[in-house]
Protein backbone atom coordinates (compact mmCIF):
# COMPACT_ATOMS: atom_id res chain seq x y z
CA UNK A 1 0.00 0.00 0.00
CA UNK A 2 1.13 3.74 -1.06
CA UNK A 3 2.51 5.66 2.14
CA UNK A 4 -0.55 8.24 2.58
CA UNK A 5 0.99 11.97 2.73
CA UNK A 6 -0.20 13.43 6.10
CA UNK A 7 -2.08 16.98 5.80
CA UNK A 8 -2.84 17.30 9.36
CA UNK A 9 -0.66 16.60 12.26
CA UNK A 10 -1.85 17.17 16.02
CA UNK A 11 1.09 16.35 18.70
CA UNK A 12 0.52 16.71 22.35
CA UNK A 13 -2.02 19.52 21.76
CA UNK A 14 -2.80 21.55 24.79
CA UNK A 15 -5.02 24.94 25.18
CA UNK A 16 -5.43 25.99 28.83
CA UNK A 17 -7.93 29.38 29.67
CA UNK A 18 -6.67 30.47 32.77
CA UNK A 19 -7.09 27.30 35.20
CA UNK A 20 -9.18 25.84 32.78
CA UNK A 21 -7.92 22.57 30.01
CA UNK A 22 -9.82 22.83 27.33
CA UNK A 23 -7.73 20.94 25.61
CA UNK A 24 -5.61 17.98 27.24
CA UNK A 25 -2.06 16.05 25.10
CA UNK A 26 -4.51 15.52 22.18
CA UNK A 27 -2.11 14.34 19.06
CA UNK A 28 -4.03 12.66 15.59
CA UNK A 29 -3.10 12.61 11.52
CA UNK A 30 -5.55 13.62 8.89
CA UNK A 31 -4.27 12.01 5.85
CA UNK A 32 -4.29 13.82 1.96
CA UNK A 33 -7.90 12.42 0.56
CA UNK A 34 -10.01 11.61 4.02
CA UNK A 35 -12.62 13.05 5.55
CA UNK A 36 -12.09 13.11 9.45
CA UNK A 37 -14.15 14.03 12.17
CA UNK A 38 -14.00 15.47 15.82
CA UNK A 39 -16.78 13.87 17.48
CA UNK A 40 -18.19 14.74 20.80
CA UNK A 41 -20.72 16.73 23.29
CA UNK A 42 -20.50 20.64 23.86
CA UNK A 43 -17.60 21.64 25.90
CA UNK A 44 -15.41 18.68 24.60
CA UNK A 45 -12.34 20.45 23.36
CA UNK A 46 -13.67 19.73 19.50
CA UNK A 47 -13.73 23.36 18.41
CA UNK A 48 -10.86 24.74 20.66
CA UNK A 49 -8.56 22.12 18.95
CA UNK A 50 -10.11 23.33 15.34
CA UNK A 51 -9.34 26.86 16.12
CA UNK A 52 -6.05 26.00 17.01
CA UNK A 53 -5.16 24.11 14.09
CA UNK A 54 -6.80 27.00 12.14
CA UNK A 55 -4.46 29.74 13.55
CA UNK A 56 -7.21 31.41 15.71
CA UNK A 57 -6.19 30.42 18.83
CA UNK A 58 -2.64 29.85 20.28
CA UNK A 59 -2.19 27.01 22.00
CA UNK A 60 -0.50 26.50 25.75
CA UNK A 61 1.52 23.52 24.40
CA UNK A 62 1.73 21.20 21.59
CA UNK A 63 2.84 21.32 17.60
CA UNK A 64 0.78 21.77 14.52
CA UNK A 65 1.97 20.86 10.76
CA UNK A 66 -0.25 21.30 7.51
CA UNK A 67 1.17 19.58 5.04
CA UNK A 68 4.75 18.89 6.35
CA UNK A 69 5.22 22.70 7.54
CA UNK A 70 5.48 23.29 11.21
CA UNK A 71 2.34 26.19 11.90
CA UNK A 72 1.92 25.89 15.43
CA UNK A 73 5.08 25.15 17.73
CA UNK A 74 4.86 26.11 21.50
CA UNK A 75 8.18 25.00 22.49
CA UNK A 76 9.61 27.17 19.35
CA UNK A 77 7.47 30.00 20.05
CA UNK A 78 6.13 29.91 16.38
CA UNK A 79 3.05 30.90 15.69
CA UNK A 80 2.01 31.28 12.00
CA UNK A 81 -1.49 33.36 10.97
CA UNK A 82 -3.84 31.93 9.54
CA UNK A 83 -4.01 33.51 6.37
CA UNK A 84 -0.31 31.93 5.77
CA UNK A 85 -1.72 28.17 6.73
CA UNK A 86 -3.34 27.13 3.10
CA UNK A 87 -6.52 26.54 5.02
CA UNK A 88 -10.35 26.85 3.80
CA UNK A 89 -12.69 27.51 6.92
CA UNK A 90 -16.68 26.71 6.49
CA UNK A 91 -18.64 28.51 10.11
CA UNK A 92 -21.38 27.66 11.48
CA UNK A 93 -23.40 30.58 10.83
CA UNK A 94 -22.31 30.54 6.93
CA UNK A 95 -20.61 33.84 7.29
CA UNK A 96 -21.23 34.92 4.20
CA UNK A 97 -21.25 38.45 3.21
CA UNK A 98 -24.74 39.89 2.88
CA UNK A 99 -23.92 42.97 0.87
CA UNK A 100 -22.61 40.80 -2.16
CA UNK A 101 -24.06 38.61 -4.85
CA UNK A 102 -23.29 34.97 -5.06
CA UNK A 103 -20.18 35.61 -7.21
CA UNK A 104 -18.79 38.14 -5.70
CA UNK A 105 -18.70 36.31 -2.30
CA UNK A 106 -17.29 32.68 -3.87
CA UNK A 107 -14.67 35.16 -5.78
CA UNK A 108 -13.35 37.27 -2.64
CA UNK A 109 -10.32 36.15 -1.55
CA UNK A 110 -9.24 35.43 -5.48
CA UNK A 111 -10.13 39.33 -5.71
CA UNK A 112 -8.10 40.12 -2.37
CA UNK A 113 -5.54 38.09 -3.89
CA UNK A 114 -5.25 40.03 -7.03
CA UNK A 115 -5.77 36.75 -9.20
CA UNK A 116 -6.46 38.24 -13.53
CA UNK A 117 -10.37 38.46 -14.45
CA UNK A 118 -9.27 35.21 -16.65
CA UNK A 119 -8.44 33.02 -13.49
CA UNK A 120 -11.31 34.77 -11.17
CA UNK A 121 -13.35 33.67 -14.21
CA UNK A 122 -12.44 29.84 -14.44
CA UNK A 123 -12.60 29.44 -11.45
CA UNK A 124 -16.08 30.86 -10.42
CA UNK A 125 -17.10 28.91 -13.12
CA UNK A 126 -15.70 25.53 -11.73
CA UNK A 127 -17.28 26.10 -8.29
CA UNK A 128 -20.45 27.09 -9.60
CA UNK A 129 -20.84 23.91 -11.75
CA UNK A 130 -19.11 22.15 -8.40
CA UNK A 131 -21.64 23.61 -5.98
CA UNK A 132 -24.61 23.58 -8.39
CA UNK A 133 -25.30 27.24 -8.13
CA UNK A 134 -25.76 27.90 -11.79
CA UNK A 135 -28.22 30.56 -12.32
CA UNK A 136 -27.71 32.03 -8.54
CA UNK A 137 -24.91 33.88 -9.49
CA UNK A 138 -26.72 37.40 -8.70
CA UNK A 139 -28.76 36.41 -6.31
CA UNK A 140 -27.54 38.10 -2.63
CA UNK A 141 -27.41 35.52 0.77
CA UNK A 142 -30.68 36.98 1.31
CA UNK A 143 -32.38 34.97 -1.56
CA UNK A 144 -31.33 32.03 -0.68
CA UNK A 145 -32.20 28.88 1.23
CA UNK A 146 -29.44 28.06 4.12
CA UNK A 147 -28.61 24.96 1.83
CA UNK A 148 -27.13 27.55 -0.87
CA UNK A 149 -25.95 29.88 1.57
CA UNK A 150 -23.55 27.06 2.88
CA UNK A 151 -22.56 25.98 -0.51
CA UNK A 152 -21.43 30.07 -1.31
CA UNK A 153 -19.24 28.75 1.76
CA UNK A 154 -17.90 26.47 1.06
CA UNK A 155 -17.41 27.94 -2.60
CA UNK A 156 -15.37 30.78 -1.24
CA UNK A 157 -13.40 28.36 1.19
CA UNK A 158 -12.31 26.58 -1.86
CA UNK A 159 -11.85 29.41 -4.30
CA UNK A 160 -8.23 29.55 -3.50
CA UNK A 161 -7.26 25.72 -3.26
CA UNK A 162 -6.38 25.31 0.04
CA UNK A 163 -4.54 21.91 0.91
CA UNK A 164 -7.30 21.06 3.67
CA UNK A 165 -10.99 22.24 4.62
CA UNK A 166 -11.57 22.96 8.25
CA UNK A 167 -15.34 22.66 9.34
CA UNK A 168 -17.12 23.61 12.31
CA UNK A 169 -20.61 22.63 12.87
CA UNK A 170 -21.39 23.73 9.38
CA UNK A 171 -25.10 22.24 8.99
CA UNK A 172 -26.52 22.66 12.62
CA UNK A 173 -28.45 25.56 10.99
CA UNK A 174 -30.22 23.65 8.72
CA UNK A 175 -33.35 21.76 9.25
CA UNK A 176 -33.45 18.10 9.27
CA UNK A 177 -34.53 17.55 5.81
CA UNK A 178 -31.82 19.45 4.17
CA UNK A 179 -29.06 18.26 6.55
CA UNK A 180 -29.38 15.23 5.53
CA UNK A 181 -29.43 15.78 1.42
CA UNK A 182 -26.22 18.19 2.61
CA UNK A 183 -24.44 15.22 4.24
CA UNK A 184 -24.16 13.72 0.65
CA UNK A 185 -23.35 16.77 -1.24
CA UNK A 186 -20.30 17.49 1.10
CA UNK A 187 -19.15 14.12 1.04
CA UNK A 188 -19.55 14.13 -3.07
CA UNK A 189 -17.81 17.20 -2.33
CA UNK A 190 -15.00 15.61 -1.30
CA UNK A 191 -14.54 12.83 -3.28
CA UNK A 192 -14.34 15.11 -6.05
CA UNK A 193 -12.02 17.59 -5.33
CA UNK A 194 -9.77 14.78 -3.03
CA UNK A 195 -9.14 17.53 -0.28
CA UNK A 196 -8.58 16.76 3.01
CA UNK A 197 -11.48 17.73 5.52
CA UNK A 198 -11.46 18.07 8.73
CA UNK A 199 -14.95 18.31 10.46
CA UNK A 200 -16.14 19.37 13.60
CA UNK A 201 -19.44 18.35 15.46
CA UNK A 202 -21.70 17.01 17.52
CA UNK A 203 -23.81 14.60 15.74
CA UNK A 204 -22.94 11.39 15.45
CA UNK A 205 -25.25 10.58 12.43
CA UNK A 206 -22.68 13.04 10.68
CA UNK A 207 -19.55 11.83 11.58
CA UNK A 208 -20.67 8.39 11.05
CA UNK A 209 -22.44 8.80 7.64
CA UNK A 210 -19.58 11.09 6.16
CA UNK A 211 -15.99 10.16 7.71
CA UNK A 212 -13.38 7.68 6.88
CA UNK A 213 -12.35 8.55 10.69
CA UNK A 214 -13.49 9.59 13.63
CA UNK A 215 -11.89 10.47 17.20
CA UNK A 216 -14.25 10.59 19.96
CA UNK A 217 -13.87 13.08 22.30
CA UNK A 218 -14.48 13.83 26.11
CA UNK A 219 -13.39 16.57 28.67
CA UNK A 220 -10.91 17.88 26.13
CA UNK A 221 -9.29 14.37 25.37
CA UNK A 222 -9.58 11.94 22.47
CA UNK A 223 -10.88 8.54 23.91
CA UNK A 224 -11.23 6.93 20.47
CA UNK A 225 -10.11 7.12 16.85
CA UNK A 226 -11.04 4.61 14.48
CA UNK A 227 -13.70 4.30 11.28
CA UNK A 228 -17.17 4.35 11.86
CA UNK A 229 -17.30 0.96 11.83
CA UNK A 230 -15.04 0.38 14.34
CA UNK A 231 -16.13 2.63 16.55
CA UNK A 232 -20.14 1.82 16.17
CA UNK A 233 -19.03 -1.90 16.81
CA UNK A 234 -16.85 -1.82 19.30
CA UNK A 235 -16.83 1.20 21.76
CA UNK A 236 -13.83 1.20 23.70
CA UNK A 237 -15.75 1.96 26.98
CA UNK A 238 -19.81 2.98 28.06
CA UNK A 239 -18.86 6.96 27.47
CA UNK A 240 -18.28 6.06 23.73
CA UNK A 241 -21.09 3.05 23.36
CA UNK A 242 -23.30 6.28 24.69
CA UNK A 243 -22.90 8.47 22.44
CA UNK A 244 -22.29 6.78 19.38
CA UNK A 245 -25.61 4.85 17.90
CA UNK A 246 -28.29 4.07 20.41
CA UNK A 247 -27.62 1.87 23.42
CA UNK A 248 -29.63 -0.14 26.20
CA UNK A 249 -27.31 -0.50 29.14
CA UNK A 250 -28.36 -3.25 31.98
CA UNK A 251 -26.91 -4.78 35.17
CA UNK A 252 -25.65 -8.46 34.61
CA UNK A 253 -23.83 -11.07 35.94
CA UNK A 254 -21.11 -13.00 34.78
CA UNK A 255 -21.77 -16.78 36.03
CA UNK A 256 -19.57 -18.79 34.36
CA UNK A 257 -16.74 -18.96 31.21
CA UNK A 258 -17.75 -21.33 28.24
CA UNK A 259 -15.71 -22.56 25.56
CA UNK A 260 -18.20 -19.40 23.80
CA UNK A 261 -17.23 -17.21 25.81
CA UNK A 262 -19.60 -16.27 29.19
CA UNK A 263 -22.91 -17.18 30.47
CA UNK A 264 -24.59 -14.29 31.47
CA UNK A 265 -27.05 -13.06 34.05
CA UNK A 266 -29.98 -10.20 34.10
CA UNK A 267 -31.99 -8.21 37.05
CA UNK A 268 -35.09 -10.57 36.23
CA UNK A 269 -33.42 -14.17 35.86
CA UNK A 270 -32.99 -15.05 32.49
CA UNK A 271 -29.45 -16.40 31.10
CA UNK A 272 -27.84 -16.53 28.19
CA UNK A 273 -24.41 -17.19 26.43
CA UNK A 274 -22.53 -14.23 25.48
CA UNK A 275 -18.96 -13.59 23.02
CA UNK A 276 -17.18 -12.08 25.36
CA UNK A 277 -13.60 -12.48 27.83
CA UNK A 278 -14.96 -11.25 31.03
CA UNK A 279 -14.59 -12.68 34.23
CA UNK A 280 -17.11 -14.01 36.77
CA UNK A 281 -19.08 -11.15 38.61
CA UNK A 282 -21.08 -7.92 38.13
CA UNK A 283 -21.22 -5.72 35.20
CA UNK A 284 -22.74 -3.44 32.53
CA UNK A 285 -24.11 -5.14 29.64
CA UNK A 286 -24.56 -2.80 26.74
CA UNK A 287 -26.97 -4.06 23.89
CA UNK A 288 -28.15 -2.09 20.47
CA UNK A 289 -31.73 -2.19 19.58
CA UNK A 290 -31.29 -3.76 16.30
CA UNK A 291 -29.29 -6.77 18.62
CA UNK A 292 -32.24 -8.03 20.19
CA UNK A 293 -35.08 -10.58 18.79
CA UNK A 294 -38.25 -9.82 19.83
CA UNK A 295 -41.12 -12.15 18.74
CA UNK A 296 -38.77 -15.38 19.27
CA UNK A 297 -39.91 -18.62 21.08
CA UNK A 298 -37.13 -18.74 22.96
CA UNK A 299 -35.78 -16.68 24.92
CA UNK A 300 -36.94 -14.50 28.34
CA UNK A 301 -40.38 -12.86 28.60
CA UNK A 302 -41.53 -9.33 28.20
CA UNK A 303 -44.03 -6.98 27.88
CA UNK A 304 -44.46 -4.27 24.74
CA UNK A 305 -44.63 -0.80 26.85
CA UNK A 306 -44.19 1.71 23.79
CA UNK A 307 -44.45 1.22 19.89
CA UNK A 308 -42.77 3.87 17.15
CA UNK A 309 -43.83 3.48 13.64
CA UNK A 310 -40.43 4.65 11.53
CA UNK A 311 -41.58 3.56 8.33
CA UNK A 312 -39.28 1.14 7.38
CA UNK A 313 -38.79 0.15 10.99
CA UNK A 314 -40.69 -0.19 13.98
CA UNK A 315 -39.25 0.69 17.30
CA UNK A 316 -40.61 -0.54 20.92
CA UNK A 317 -39.82 -0.43 24.33
CA UNK A 318 -40.09 -3.08 26.46
CA UNK A 319 -40.25 -3.75 30.27
CA UNK A 320 -38.27 -6.68 30.82
CA UNK A 321 -38.60 -7.54 34.94
CA UNK A 322 -37.53 -4.50 36.32
CA UNK A 323 -35.99 -2.75 32.98
CA UNK A 324 -36.75 -1.35 30.06
CA UNK A 325 -35.03 -2.23 26.54
CA UNK A 326 -35.33 0.00 23.11
CA UNK A 327 -35.73 -2.82 20.23
CA UNK A 328 -35.99 -2.15 16.57
CA UNK A 329 -37.12 -4.57 14.25
CA UNK A 330 -38.80 -4.58 10.96
CA UNK A 331 -42.00 -3.47 10.01
CA UNK A 332 -43.73 -6.74 9.53
CA UNK A 333 -43.64 -7.40 13.45
CA UNK A 334 -47.05 -5.99 14.45
CA UNK A 335 -47.75 -5.93 18.62
CA UNK A 336 -49.29 -3.17 20.23
CA UNK A 337 -48.48 -1.68 24.05
CA UNK A 338 -49.73 -4.25 26.76
CA UNK A 339 -48.89 -7.51 24.47
CA UNK A 340 -47.09 -10.25 25.92
CA UNK A 341 -43.69 -11.55 24.21
CA UNK A 342 -40.23 -13.05 23.84
CA UNK A 343 -37.06 -11.66 23.00
CA UNK A 344 -33.34 -12.90 22.60
CA UNK A 345 -30.18 -10.68 22.45
CA UNK A 346 -28.20 -11.78 19.82
CA UNK A 347 -24.94 -9.82 20.88
CA UNK A 348 -23.59 -7.09 23.62
CA UNK A 349 -21.49 -5.84 25.05
CA UNK A 350 -19.73 -6.01 28.69
CA UNK A 351 -18.92 -3.08 30.50
CA UNK A 352 -16.98 -2.86 34.56
CA UNK A 353 -20.03 -1.38 36.64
Amino acid sequence: MAKREKRIEVLNLVKQFGDYTAVNNVSFKVYENEFFSLLGPSGCGKTTTLRCISGLEEPTAGEISISGQVMTSAEENLMVPPERREIGMVFQNYAVWPHMTVERNISYPLRLAKKSKREIAAKLDYLLDLLELQGLEKRFPSELSGGQQQRVALGRALSTDPKVMLLDEPLSNLDAKLREQMRFELKDLQQKTGISILYVTHDQVEAMAMSDRVAVMKKGDIVQEGSPHEIYENPKDQFVADFIGTMNFLPCTVTAKTDQGVNVRLGNGAEFGLDSGAERGDYILAVRPEDIVLGSEEGTDCEVDVRIFLGNLIEYRVRLGEDYLRVQTDASLRLEPGDQSRLMIKHGLIFPK
